[in-house]
């Protein structure tokens, strides 16, 4: 059996034209022959385009899916790429800004002010209250008052606060220890008397310095000799 070179058409070995087309089949070979010399297969007709078309197409397909899958994987790469780098401007942003908040930091430690400009601005804090000296002063005879003057330092001119002296002897109170307000000298003191005279001198006076809201802020002991005239501390 061979195929018509012209339209595929089966015809006997014997045949010399193609049944269907008239053909001449002068040439014709075997079924095996004709697909071993020309790699068509007998059953395609000699004339149709389609199994031409076909390999065409396979062939093109492969080559776009090829192209598809090089653009899909440049986008993929360019998207982690731009990720990257918002994740990096990110974090710059974050931890550094302009240096303003490192300056800020360093000035808050140093007791300073960062102005608009970035310009710093040394401030003076306020000192502590606190008992930094003083003395304590008593009459010739024991039925005086006894007088306290406790230094605070100058800074803390004309600021109100509140003053309590517990005076004792042998162990044994001399006084109620009362509190009173006062306010702090233009030189720094603040002056108090016991509300009576003590009877007897003192030998421990139990000093507690309180801010004017009533807020305790230093005490301080201090050991007397028991005689008239001026202790300091």
């Amino acid at each position: 059996m061979v195929f018509c070179p012209n339209c595929g058409a089966e015809n006997a070995d014997s045949a010399k034209f193609c049944k269907q087309c008239g053909h001449a089949l002068s040439a014709n070979r075997p079924i095996k022959d004709n697909y071993v010399s020309t790699g068509i297969d007998p059953s395609a007709r000699a004339n149709d385009n389609n199994f031409s078309s076909q390999v065409s197409n396979n062939s093109n397909s492969k080559s776009d899916n090829k192209n598809l899958i090089i653009i899909c994987l440049t986008i993929v790469i360019c998207a982690i790429l731009i990720a990257g780098a918002l994740v990096m401007f990110s974090n710059n942003n974050a931890n550094g800004n302009d240096g303003t908040d490192i300056l800020s930091d360093s000035a808050s430690l140093n007791g300073s002010q960062v102005n608009d400009d970035n310009s710093v601005e040394t401030q003076t804090q306020a000192s502590s209250l606190e008992i930094l000296g003083g003395s304590f002063s008593t009459g010739s005879s024991a039925s005086d008052k006894t007088y306290c003057t406790v230094y605070v330092g100058s800074e803390h001119a004309g600021e109100k606060v509140k003053i309590s002296v517990l005076y004792s002897n042998d162990g044994y109170a001399l006084n109620q220890g009362k509190i009173v307000s006062k306010t702090v000298s233009s030189d720094g003191y603040v002056k108090v008397a016991s509300a009576n005279p003590l009877d007897y001198y003192p030998d421990d006076a139990y000093i507690t310095l309180y801010d004017n809201d009533g807020n305790i802020v230093d005490t301080q002991e201090v050991y007397l000799s028991t005689s008239s005239g001026k202790q300091t501390f």
